[in-house]
């Protein structure tokens, strides 16, 4: 363009001075400017749109990295307002929108009602993100009838442990009846079953816990809480009062006081360094999870999660942008801070020094004083192998947990019984299930 515009005003300036006019006479040509102003006007935006949060200025400042400009579109939640629903009316009314950022419970719905592209031949593609660069695990959880609608940017993983000395080897992800002869045989001495059990639904809503995801098949829109959810119900009926304790101390589970300890990892962290380890003052720990007849003693629960409309125009720009919020450590805390999503990810946290706060590798103070105590690589390959067998399940929903909470605190409080509070279940969650097809 540069050289066609020299062209022009060189062109300009010869033809005047044949006609005999003076130079200063004639208009100069317009200035490189336009241009510019011209390349400006081509420029791509790719829009998207988040119920999570407001993008911070570090992050705006790495999505300045695209070649496109990026618009952000923030949906707020109010009093008067849900942000979901804005933000679904806004797609059906054909709002230009390429990207949506949110949780996982949206991305469920934007699933069901084909919302969105599927991202695998968008992958294929890629140099900087590609299938092999994800935890199997992680991946196939995310697709969906083959196809890959969503990737997320981190998750949480809840689970149990205890000290393989107390409940046996062979005992990872354990069944409720292995969990109920843990609960009438503990060793001698060992007062609490579950470690920090203050109140008298502590232990039922551990029991509980992942039956209650087991009986929910969101893949075929189904449900079913007779079966193994039941029989747990008849089983709470029958343990003993609750009695509430006043532990001696935080050393509970390396005195043997208590038996289980409820974790929540955040990631290949201290969060695992302290919750596995510390707490039970280096003594080997089996992953016992929660009580299930599936096998699966954990539940996934994945915050965030980044996808790209089937409407939109600007596919690919849509997953360099995916692309900048994985790989990027300014704007993927996750990275440090959640489950892993990608090898690189996992490799980054294990890499951590042991000087980082957050690092494995950083010694942890044990419970029953100021004593450091620093994880060992067993126990380390241990957790990490544990994580890649996990079955990851982000399709979930939260009006179903809330509804199952409901009915279940009525049969805790006594106010149905078993089979009442399945036959409510059933009927509730598979009205729910139908009316989101």
């Amino acid at each position: 363009m540069k050289k066609i515009s020299m062209i022009i005003a060189l062109l300009a300036i010869l033809n005047t001075c044949s006609c005999g006019k003076k130079i200063e006479d004639v208009n100069p040509p317009a200035p490189p400017v336009e241009e510019e102003t011209s390349e400006t006007t081509d420029k791509k935006t790719l829009n998207v749109a988040t119920i999570l949060k407001e993008l911070t200025q570090v992050e705006r400042q790495i999505i300045n990295k695209m070649d496109c400009d990026v618009n952000i579109k923030f949906y707020p939640g109010g009093d008067n307002s849900d942000p979901f629903e804005l933000l679904n009316l806004d797609i059906i009314s054909g709002e230009d929108i390429d990207v949506v950022y949110t949780g996982a419970d949206d991305f469920t719905q934007f699933i069901k009602r084909g919302y969105l592209t599927d991202l695998y031949p968008l992958m294929e593609q890629s140099e900087t993100l590609k299938k092999d660069d994800f935890l199997p695990n992680v991946l196939a959880g995310l697709e969906v009838d083959g196809k890959l609608p969503a990737i997320c940017d981190n998750w949480i993983l809840y689970t149990a442990v205890a000290k393989t000395e107390n409940v046996g080897e062979n005992m990872e992800n354990w069944t409720p009846e292995q969990a109920f002869n843990a609960f009438y045989n503990m060793p001698d001495g060992m007062e609490n079953f579950l470690n920090y059990a203050w109140m008298e639904y502590d232990i039922p809503n551990y029991l509980i816990k992942r039956v209650a995801v087991d009986a929910v098949d969101y893949k075929n829109n189904t449900c079913d809480f007779g079966g193994a959810f039941k029989d747990m119900l008849e089983s709470i009926n029958n343990l003993p009062a609750f009695q509430p304790y006043d532990p001696v101390g935080n050393d509970n589970l390396i005195k043997n006081r208590s038996l289980v300890s409820d974790v929540d990892l955040f990631g290949i962290n201290a969060s695992l360094t302290q919750q596995t380890y510390a707490w039970f003052g280096g003594a080997d720990v089996t992953f016992i999870g929660y009580p299930s007849e599936t096998g699966k003693g954990y539940i996934t629960d994945a915050f965030s999660m980044l996808g790209i409309l089937e409407t939109s125009s600007e596919k690919q720009e849509g997953y360099e942008f995916i692309e900048l919020m994985l790989n990027d450590k300014s704007i993927n805390k996750g990275m440090i801070f959640s489950m892993p999503v990608t090898e690189k990810n996992l490799n980054d946290q294990l890499k951590e020094s042991k000087y980082n706060s957050m690092s494995v590798h950083c010694p942890q103070n044990l419970p029953d004083g100021n004593e450091q105590i620093e994880i060992t690589e067993e126990a380390i390959e241990q957790a990490v192998e544990y994580l890649r067998n996990v079955e990851f399940e982000p399709y979930t929903s939260e009006e179903v947990e809330r509804i199952v909470l409901e009915e279940y605190h009525k049969f805790l409080s006594g106010e149905i019984t078993p089979q009442k509070c399945v036959d409510n279940l059933n009927n509730r969650i598979s009205i729910y299930l139908s009316e989101t097809e």
